[in-house]
């Protein structure tokens, strides 16, 4: 049997304390299910149990003893097995077997988590269009130590179905599954969700205030390593950066030199060379910059170039920019023939653009962070989720720059190209 996370059945048992139906079994239609006693009785228990069973408890506090319970479900279970032999391509069925296995599996029936993985798998096969088996499954995993696939997979169903037509269990179960993946904001965007298909908003406070928590706030006049305000992730060749804190993620290729600083008084600063590449004189390395700050009071995109560039705007040239990741983008080109004059002179390019303040901070770059493997042998895993920095507030300003000359400037046109292809913007 699959280890359990005690955090997680905290979280689970306690975000909806009696005042949301988990209804998986009502997403089921029993008039699609055989005409055979046994399922039908089955459904009928199913129906009553889930209540109970919706989730694994280690106190019991129901009326009914956990082992009736555990009996009645393992023998439904029997007989939906059995009626599967004679109807083995019913996706209503195969449904109605994999949430009875899940939940004869949160009362410790032996060998019922990978019944119910099988289940939902062939219902899967069966209508591949059908979201209930996706959304079943990734509930079932995100009740044990599969937290990481179970959160994907969820993920998988809101991205092909438009959330107005998910039912509110769904996002019940989101919103379960996001928790203890730690994603906050995707928390607290399924509650809003779930409210507006006119869920109580106070049945949700549980759930909120542990989204709020798992936020450290941030302060623009302080300091901060940067190792916590990045992220890096390699991927096909490239390194991802991410920052929920600068509200900003970028790519660099594998064989760039950055160096990311350390937050100083809310200024978000990384540098990066690229190249060598061949010039006239040798080689010549190209620099790129990439600096995010808060907007100060009635500052305009303007007023923060300007104040950035400082001696240079006077000879930046407005261009069209080659991408820009925002509604707006000021670029500039700026030439200096007596700067690397024995290259051709300076070649300097620059845009900046403007990152307004989200409705979920942090959703664009949240990914779900399973947990610790769980020891040998271990039925219950304990963890504790690290807190992530707020982004800065309001308004963000970005540039971006690239510091080259004439004789490599074709090459380093190009890494600049990419680097602000790649910039998004939370």
């Amino acid at each position: 049997m699959a280890p359990r996370l005690l955090w997680f059945v905290f979280i689970i048992t306690t975000l909806f304390p009696g005042s949301v139906v988990f209804a998986q079994i009502r997403q089921i239609d029993p008039k699609k299910l055989p005409h055979d006693e046994r399922v039908q009785a089955a459904y009928s228990d199913a129906l009553a149990i889930e209540p109970m069973a919706h989730s694994w408890s280690d106190k019991w506090t129901r009326d009914t003893p956990k082992e009736r319970v555990a009996s009645e479900l393992a023998s439904d279970l029997h007989d939906l097995r059995s009626a599967e032999i004679a109807a083995p391509h019913d996706e209503e069925l195969l449904l109605l077997t994999g949430v009875v296995a899940h939940l004869a599996y949160n009362v410790d029936v032996e060998e019922t988590y990978e019944v119910a993985v099988e289940s939902f798998g062939k219902a899967h096969q069966l209508a591949p269009d059908d979201y209930r088996a996706d959304w079943f499954l990734a509930g079932h995993r995100c009740q044990a130590n599969e937290v990481k696939a179970g959160m994907e997979q969820m993920l998988e169903v809101e991205d092909r179905i438009p959330w107005q037509q998910l039912p509110v269990e769904f996002w019940d179960d989101y919103i379960n599954c996001s928790t203890i993946a730690l994603m906050p904001a995707h928390t607290l965007r399924a509650v809003d969700h779930a409210v507006h298909f006119g869920e109580s908003a106070s049945s949700y406070n549980f759930a909120v205030d542990v989204a709020h928590k798992r936020y450290k706030a941030t302060d623009v006049n302080a300091n901060y390593p940067a190792h916590e305000v990045w992220q890096a992730t390699e991927k096909d060749g490239s390194v991802q950066f991410t920052s929920q804190f600068c509200g900003m993620g970028f790519s660099a290729h594998s064989d760039w030199h950055l160096d990311i600083r350390d937050v100083a008084k809310g200024i978000c600063l990384s540098t990066i060379e690229t190249g060598p590449y061949p010039s006239k004189s040798g080689k010549s390395t190209p620099t790129l910059l990439v600096l995010t700050r808060a907007a100060k009071h009635q500052e305009t995109l303007e007023n923060f170039v300007e104040s950035v560039l400082k001696a240079r705007y006077v000879l930046a040239r407005p261009i069209a920019a080659i991408s820009c990741p925002s509604e707006k983008c000021l670029a500039f080109e700026i030439t200096d023939r007596d700067l690397y004059a024995s290259e051709g002179g300076g070649h300097f390019l620059v845009a900046a653009f403007a990152g307004q303040p989200p409705d979920f901070p942090g959703l664009l770059f949240e990914k779900p962070d399973g947990p610790p493997p769980a020891k040998a042998g271990a039925d219950v895993a304990y963890y504790h989720p690290i807190e992530k920095l707020q982004r800065l507030p309001g308004t963000l300003y970005s540039i971006v720059e690239l510091d080259s000359n004439a004789s490599i400037f074709e090459k380093a046109n190009s890494d600049f190209a990419y680097l602000l292809k790649s910039i998004r913007l939370d």
